[in-house]
C-alpha cells in the first residue's frame, strides 16, 4: 500500500456496516480518496443520528448542558496524544455538566470523527494517529453503550440467533461495523465480530460455526469483486446450508446500482432496521424448509 504516510487509504465507507475511508462520490476505478466526507457524511449524518433515534425512547432526560466546538476539539486531542484515563474523566466530567449520553453520541463523537478526517487532509495528524484514533473513538462508543440502554433487552424472548458481522477484506476501519453489532446485540442476537484476513481464514470460521446470517461491510467500488468473492466463499463453507447473507456500507447508499453486481441475499441500507429485516428473512428460510 505505501508508506503510510504518504498515501492515503483506498475509499471506503463507515456506513451502515462500516468500511474504511470514502468521499460521498467514489472516484472512477474506486481510486483513493479523503476520508474527510465520509466520517462527515456516513458517521455524522447517518450512523449515529439513526443510532439515536431509534433509541430516543430510551432516553427521555431533562434539558442537558450543551456540548461546544471547544470539547470536541478537546475530544480529538486527547484520542491522538492522551491515555484512556484522559478520555473517560473528559466523558465523565461532560456527564458532570449535565450533558446526557445521547448528546454525547450525536454532537460529540460525531464531529469528533469528522475533525479526525479534517486533521489527517490537512496533514496535522498522519494516517496511523487517525486510524488509533477513530479506534479508541470505537472503544469509547462502546463503553457508552450501556448508558444509551444499548442493553441486550430482548435477551431470551426468542430462540437465539446467530450472526457474524465482518468487513470485506482489506477494509480498515470499523467505526460503523461496531454500530450494526450494538443493534443486533440489542435486538436479542448473538453477535459475533471478525476482522480476520489471511486467505482461508473465512470459511474455516463458518464451516465450524453455526451463523444464521451473516453480514459483510464495504465502502469501496474497488473492492466489490473481492466482497462477491467473499460471499461466494462463505455461502459455499458454512455449515448452515441455508444461511442468509447481506451486505451493507455506504458505498451502495451512493451507488444503489452496484449491489446488482454482488450474490448477497440482501443490501440493508438502514442500520436501525437491519435486525428486524433478517429475523424476517431468517422466518421466510423456516417456512420455505
Amino acid at each position: 500500500m505505501g508508506s503510510q504516510s504518504d498515501k492515503k487509504p483506498d475509499p471506503a465507507a463507515e456506513g451502515l456496516f462500516g468500511g474504511s475511508d470514502a468521499a460521498p462520490h467514489a472516484r472512477p476505478g474506486g481510486e483513493p480518496g479523503k476520508p474527510t466526507r465520509l466520517l462527515s457524511q456516513a458517521v455524522a449524518q447517518e450512523i449515529i443520528p439513526r443510532l439515536v433515534r431509534a433509541h430516543a425512547g430510551a432516553t427521555k432526560a431533562a434539558p442537558a448542558a450543551v456540548i461546544g466546538q471547544a470539547d470536541v476539539l478537546e475530544l480529538a486531542r486527547l484520542l491522538v496524544h492522551e491515555d484512556d484515563d484522559a478520555l473517560h474523566c473528559a466523558v465523565a466530567a461532560l456527564r458532570q455538566r449535565g450533558v446526557s449520553v445521547q448528546a454525547i453520541f450525536l454532537d460529540l463523537l460525531a464531529p469528533t470523527a469528522r475533525h479526525l478526517g479534517q486533521l489527517w487532509e490537512c496533514d496535522a495528524c498522519d494516517f496511523t494517529e487517525v486510524t488509533m484514533a477513530m479506534g479508541r473513538l470505537q472503544q469509547l462508543l462502546r463503553a457508552n453503550s450501556a448508558s444509551f440502554g444499548l442493553n441486550n433487552t430482548y435477551a431470551g424472548s426468542q430462540p437465539e440467533r446467530r450472526i457474524l458481522l465482518l468487513p470485506c477484506p482489506g477494509e480498515q476501519h470499523t467505526f460503523g461495523l461496531s454500530l450494526v453489532a450494538e443493534f443486533f446485540y440489542r435486538a436479542g442476537w448473538d453477535v459475533s465480530t471478525s476482522f480476520i484476513q489471511p486467505t482461508g481464514s473465512l470459511s474455516a470460521l463458518v464451516e465450524r460455526q453455526w451463523f444464521d446470517v451473516i453480514g459483510f461491510s464495504l465502502g469501496s467500488e474497488a473492492r466489490l469483486r473481492l466482497l462477491d468473492d467473499s460471499i461466494r466463499q462463505a455461502r459455499r463453507a458454512s455449515m448452515n446450508p441455508h444461511v442468509h447473507i447481506i451486505a451493507g456500507g455506504s458505498i451502495f447508499c451512493l451507488q444503489p446500482e452496484l449491489s446488482e453486481r454482488i450474490s448477497a441475499d440482501a443490501v440493508i441500507l438502514d442500520a436501525s432496521q437491519a435486525p428486524e429485516l433478517a429475523t424476517r428473512a431468517l422466518a421466510r428460510i423456516k417456512t420455505a424448509h
